[in-house]
């Protein structure tokens, strides 16, 4: 994990016994004056990359390597440029980006109305790089985040969207007055929006 510290053991036993040393890549690791024998400790403190180690042991009768590779994970980052589309009454799509570490196991989906004091409802388990959130209340606004995971655990999560959803489908009441023969009906119909 990015930050942690870790301690490499290399032991060689022989006889002779054998000058044990520690490389990454050409660069010595071990002051030339003060190399152990039969077992070297390398602590690598803070961790910040990836890197190769490579334990060398020598004697008059030769040299023997072992190279460790020691691999920095973190968090995900926060997935980017969320956008939002094919906006109705119950549902949205949601699209994003991702350019962190591609060991990746899923997206999660966080929303809920933005001035609502309630929980974020969440959606957990996505594998694409969008979704449709559906069973929305109509004419609602909503806050929407993205969050990656990976083994590690839960990455911060995206930029917040927000959005209205439409609204159902309305009726407006049309009048219409006739006159017929002295006649004047009124009547009310209903017109589809």
């Amino acid at each position: 994990m990015l930050g942690a510290s870790l301690n490499l053991s290399c032991i060689a036993v022989g006889s002779p016994m054998p000058h044990v040393k520690w490389m990454k890549g050409a660069q010595d690791l071990t002051p030339e004056n003060d190399i152990p024998i039969g077992r070297n400790i390398l602590h690598l403190p803070n961790i910040q990359q990836s890197a190769n180690y490579t334990c060398i042991a020598a004697s008059s009768l030769g040299q023997i390597e072992a190279t460790a590779m020691v691999k920095v994970q973190s968090l995900p980052a926060a997935p980017t440029d969320v956008q939002i589309s094919e906006v109705t009454a119950t549902s949205v799509r949601l699209e994003w980006s991702y350019k962190g570490p591609e060991d990746l196991q899923y997206y999660v989906i966080q929303y809920k109305p933005k001035n609502a004091n309630q929980a974020f409802s969440e959606i957990s388990g996505i594998i694409t790089m969008f979704y449709v959130v559906r069973a929305l209340s109509p004419y609602t606004e909503y806050e929407f985040y993205v969050i990656a995971v990976n083994t590690i655990g839960r990455g911060p999560p995206s930029k917040p969207e927000t959005c209205t959803t439409g609204e159902t489908s309305k009726y407006q009441k049309v009048f219409i007055i006739s006159k017929t023969e002295k006649l004047q009906k009124k009547m009310v119909c209903e017109k589809r929006l």
